[in-house]
């Protein structure tokens, strides 16, 4: 067992300035954190800080050692925390000029390269050596960028991360199994999650209702939950057939009462079941455990899981304010009226409509990723039951390209956004849905709105912040907004939005969908510079222009890493006519040759002209 004292509270200052050092084993994975990881951590500390209290970030589980005479902390369990820690305060101190002098406590065990690289990110010097820890010097560029955008005073920010962020390390004892150790944390079952004690809570608002409306709302809950299958899935043929119409895929009711009554119809689910024996999985419904011969598993993932989704949901239908960020999920999904039972349980049944009738329009109407043939695309597509059941596009057929046309739009929201708790752009056309669907959404329409929500949140994004536009206002307004745009938040280097880009390639994708047709979006999540800020020996630097947007272009961060520092030339061979990563990169590989401060100009001003920016 772990005794008291070899569990030790740290604030994040008392953790860096002590001269313990922790060494993360060569059994672990390399550090692997990626945007939305790193913005979601920075994001927690920022919203707790309001609250006048310490944040207990997590715990370090350590095994401690002596390596050549030394006491050192082998990392069991928390080294990507801690890696991101060490990043965070470098940046602080590097970009923001903060004096906290924390000492190097963390190394990698036979990975030279990854120690140097904290080394280097320690010493501001991150941009001169392309043989870094890519991964690592990505976190750098997140970190600055996401602290200049969204940190509003980072002097508050600082003093709440260095003395009221707290960190717990746990030693295990000296005589622990370690493998053993690994084989339980590997093996270990999952707590409840927070969905399922959300569902208890909302049961309970039902528990003067007859035991039907439990049992439906039970039902629609634990279909809508799993984001992997098709939501018809999860009800028995015989139900499907009474809620998504013969062919599975209309949805006609007008609330609740409806729904229930088309559920009770069925006998196999006409079974009472207490409060009690639904949340303790005693109950047995016969559609959603037993397999039928068409209930196979789908080949689609989710852009989002199902607590995340029960936000969009709750926004769209009860709380406009509610903030979608699913770790608050039970703290933010909450009953004003707690000695209302009857306006509670209309709440609560009204919430169970909506959430079935959105996760049908969200089936239907929003990309997913579909994995089939060994290969991945994004797909937007509706489950059909004709003769035998099938999966087809979800306006036309499968070469019409107005389904393409919406694939690229919401895949370039989705990509530009992958963090869930700034996915303002899915509540934003959940609602659109909602309030069009009619038992059909005509193409062009929907087309249409999404080409304008892109225009708002690319102005939006190049608005000064105290012009820009609360996103509630966008997601629930039906209105025209008025921006002034900065064009100066163009030429701004690293820190330009990925939405700016994507954008861009959208326009030029639908500009000349033949010439750039084998273009998709994807998660391309570092901004590079294509005339190097520091080239290779026997280049010289370019004098003017090198932040600007037309020197810009999104990549992936292996290759960012791997041509980093090398001319536009070499990045034009290593491509070798291979597909870019993106069709702003495509034209300016058309002139890599003679790429120069001319070049860039004219390529800035083609791409001002494409986003409708006058000079």
């Amino acid at each position: 067992m772990i005794a008291n004292e070899d569990i030790k509270e740290f604030s994040i200052k008392e953790l860096f300035e002590q001269t313990d050092s922790y060494i993360i084993p060569i059994y672990q994975r390399n550090y692997a954190w990626k945007k939305v990881q790193i913005e979601q951590l920075i994001k927690d500390i920022d919203d707790y800080k309001s609250k006048n209290k310490n944040y207990y970030i997590g715990t370090l589980v350590v095994f401690e050692k002596i390596i050549e005479k030394q006491k050192v902390f082998e990392t069991i369990d928390g080294q990507q925390r801690l890696t991101t820690l060490s990043i965070l305060l470098s940046v602080l101190k590097n970009e923001f000029e903060k004096d906290f002098i924390f000492n190097h406590i963390l190394s990698y065990e036979s990975r030279d390269i990854s120690t140097q690289t904290l080394q280097d990110i320690y010493s501001a010097n991150v941009q001169n050596n392309e043989q870094l820890n890519p991964a690592m010097k990505n976190a750098y560029t997140v970190i600055k960028n996401y602290l200049k955008k969204e940190i509003i005073d980072i002097n508050i920010f600082y003093d709440y991360l260095v003395d009221n962020v707290k960190i717990l390390r746990v030693n295990v004892p000296k005589d622990t199994d370690l493998n053993h150790y690994f084989e339980i944390m590997n093996s270990r079952g999952e707590q409840l999650e927070k969905h399922e004690v959300l569902k208890a809570r909302m049961l309970s608002q039902l528990k003067d209702d007859d035991s039907s409306s439990i049992n439906t709302f039970n039902l629609i809950w634990e279909t809508c939950s799993d984001m992997y299958r098709y939501v018809q899935y999860g009800f028995s043929v015989e139900v499907r057939d009474k809620i998504f119409g013969s062919n599975w895929n209309s949805f006609n009711h007008k609330d609740f009462e409806d729904i229930k009554e088309k559920i009770n119809i069925s006998t196999t689910q006409n079974k009472d079941y207490s409060i009690d024996d639904i949340i303790d999985n005693k109950h047995i419904i016969d559609s959603t455990t037993s397999k039928k011969e068409d209930d196979k598993p789908d080949r689609f993932i989710s852009p989002i899981n199902f607590q995340n989704f029960l936000l969009h949901v709750w926004k769209i239908t009860q709380d406009k304010n509610v903030a979608l960020d699913d770790k608050g999920l039970l703290d933010n999904i909450i009953f004003k009226n707690n000695n209302n039972d009857d306006e509670n349980s209309k709440i609560v049944k009204n919430f169970g409509f909506n959430l079935l009738k959105l996760r049908f329009l969200f089936d239907n109407y929003i990309i997913k990723r579909e994995y089939v043939s060994d290969t991945d695309k994004w797909s937007l597509k509706k489950l059909i039951k004709n003769n035998n059941i099938q999966y087809n596009n979800s306006f036309g057929q499968d070469d019409n390209t107005k389904n393409k046309q919406i694939i690229m739009l919401l895949s370039m929201f989705h990509v530009s956004n992958p963090s869930p708790t700034y996915k303002y752009w899915l509540t934003a056309v959940l609602n659109h849905l909602n309030k069009k669907y009619d038992n059909k959404i005509n193409e062009d329409k929907y087309i249409n709105y999404l080409e304008e929500l892109a225009n708002i949140f690319f102005k939006r994004y190049l608005s000064k912040n105290k012009n820009k536009i609360d996103y509630n206002n966008i997601i629930f307004s039906s209105c025209s907004f008025s921006y002034i745009i900065d064009k100066s938040l163009l030429n701004q280097g690293t820190a330009v939005e990925h939405f700016i880009f994507n954008y861009l390639d959208y326009l030029l994708w639908k500009n000349d969908k033949n010439k750039f047709n084998y273009f998709n979006f994807s998660f391309s999540n570092s901004v590079e510079h294509f005339y190097p800020q520091h080239p290779i020996e026997g280049y010289i630097p370019l004098k003017s222009n090198i932040d600007d947007f037309g020197n810009l272009c999104l990549i992936s961060v292996n290759k960012n890493a791997k041509l980093n520092n090398h001319p536009p030339k070499s990045k034009k061979a290593y491509y070798n006519n291979e597909q870019y990563d993106s069709i702003k990169q495509h034209i300016m590989m058309e002139d890599a040759d003679n790429w120069n401060e001319d070049n860039i100009k004219k390529h800035q001003d083609d791409m001002l002209k494409t986003l409708g920016i006058t000079k």
